[in-house]
């Protein structure tokens, strides 16, 4: 009995490590890292130029957009968008984007709130919640 609670200590605090990591913290990370890209970056709007097309292994086309805008100083940056889009923008629509100065290459676009996010961290710490209750309940049975 003893050994079998120890085994689903081990199996749940792993559970929770992971859930903890990756559905919480790194998802708090992307957040910071898209608020410090808005408050230290510049605001510039972006023209889409084409597409970059993956199709997912359920066979969906998800488009990545090609960006092109001008820095504050002047420089003609083209990027590809890291975040897949279901439908496309239409080429030739303008964005507005932040992007970092001394990397202008790092921007996010601007009016995407970020409900998958969003909601990544709320499951992920409920769910990390109800693992430490399971955790706490089984130790108490061992103690």
């Amino acid at each position: 009995m003893t050994a079998f609670l120890i085994l689903k200590l081990v199996i749940y605090s792993g559970l929770l490590a992971f859930l903890s990591y990756y559905f919480v913290y790194k998802t708090i990370t992307k957040l910071a890292e898209r608020r410090r890209i808005k408050t230290d970056g510049e605001s510039v709007q972006a023209l889409v130029t084409d597409y970059k097309t993956l199709k997912d292994s359920a066979g969906a086309h998800r488009y990545y957009p090609i960006l092109q805008y001008t820095t504050k100083n002047g420089e003609n940056i083209t990027v590809q968008s890291k975040k897949e889009r279901a439908r496309k923008y239409e080429i030739g629509k303008q964005l507005s984007i932040y992007y970092l100065p001394e990397n202008p290459t790092e921007f996010y676009i601007d009016g995407l709130l970020p409900y998958i996010k969003i909601t990544s961290i709320v499951l992920g710490f409920s769910a990390s919640c109800l693992m430490l209750f399971e955790i706490f309940k089984m130790l108490r049975k061992m103690f």
